[in-house]
């Protein structure tokens, strides 16, 4: 087997000390020598460097081998070369995605880690990101991961708890003002969105309705263009109040489209259930400060003066 060089065998290291609790034997020398192809002292000179820089603590325990005392899950990560956290986001606007993405940059700016974030509609897309190992994380509703588990095995959750994808109230139908719909009724549909798509169906699907495919966040600029009728939306904080733009906006109105959007209302981080680094540094992201960043962002947006306006593509 050829050697490995010294800084890959640190980070070789690293990598399996972040995938140790607290608690747990850690390889030995010699396993470590095996999945390196370094020599003793390169293993031991890694293990020594990590201790004496306050990655890790740990301690021999006789026949129980050696095992770790302590560590530092930020140092770790940064050694063992994994570079920045990278997440896939549902598209930008909601506050509800705001507050999630910052709450986990904070919980992990606290431990030297950076996150990179991209944005894109389509939960099967994101998931797929994550699955096909091309992100480290992303963030869809329960409902959606439910659907796609399947499909895409070995992905775990986060769960967030309830209102933290759709916070209460934040799912409506937009509808023209004063425009009379169509016969039959020409309902605005994602069909890219598990979400949208249930939405849609439960709330609508007892009045026979024309389904025209529609990317969800265009649901309000396709209603004033007379494209369609009426559309479920996720309301955001923007630019024009749909009072002046000529749309209402209404509740829920339909039990089936309550209990959908109750079905759904939370958010899960999802990550490859195997990827043990990923989940390591993942359980500094507590749900309460995603909640408490949550529902600070929502309170400045109900208190500044656009707050429930709409922005017109």
């Amino acid at each position: 087997m050829t050697a490995t060089a010294e800084p890959d065998v640190r980070a070789h290291v690293a990598r399996v000390l972040l995938a140790r609790e607290v608690g747990q034997r850690i390889p030995t020398v010699q396993e470590l020598q095996a999945s390196t192809g370094a020599g003793t002292g390169t293993v031991v000179k890694a293990l020594r460097n990590l201790q004496d820089a306050g990655a890790v603590t740990l301690t021999a325990r006789g026949h129980q081998g050696t095992v770790v005392v302590s560590r530092d899950i930020g140092q770790l990560w940064n050694a063992a070369a994994l570079g920045n956290f990278r997440m896939i986001l549902p598209p930008q606007g909601p506050v509800e995605q705001q507050g999630i993405l910052e709450a986990i940059q904070n919980a992990l700016a606290d431990l030297g880690i950076a996150v990179v974030a991209d944005f894109r509609p389509g939960a099967i897309t994101r998931l797929e990101d994550v699955y096909h190992e091309r992100v480290h994380a992303t963030v869809t509703s329960a409902g959606a991961l439910e659907r796609h588990k399947e499909t895409l095995p070995g992905l775990a959750g986060l769960d967030l708890g309830p209102g933290t994808f759709y916070s209460n109230g934040s799912l409506v139908v937009v509808e023209h003002a004063t425009r009379r719909p169509g016969t039959p009724l020409r309902v605005g549909i994602d069909r890219n969105s598990y979400d949208h798509q249930r939405l849609s169906e439960a709330e609508f699907g007892d009045r026979n309705p024309e389904y025209v495919q529609c990317p969800f966040v265009f649901a309000p600029a396709a209603v004033l263009a007379g494209d369609i009728d009426a559309a479920v939306w996720h309301s955001m904080p923007t630019v024009i109040p749909p009072q002046l733009a000529g749309l209402r906006l209404r509740p829920l109105a339909t039990a089936a489209g309550k209990r959908a959007c109750t079905q759904i209302s939370p958010a899960v981080i999802v990550t490859r259930t195997l990827d043990a680094n990923v989940n390591a540094l993942l359980r500094h992201v507590r749900p309460t400060d995603v909640v408490r960043t949550q529902n600070r962002l929502l309170r400045a947006a109900a208190n500044k003066s656009y707050a429930g306006t709409l922005r017109l593509h």
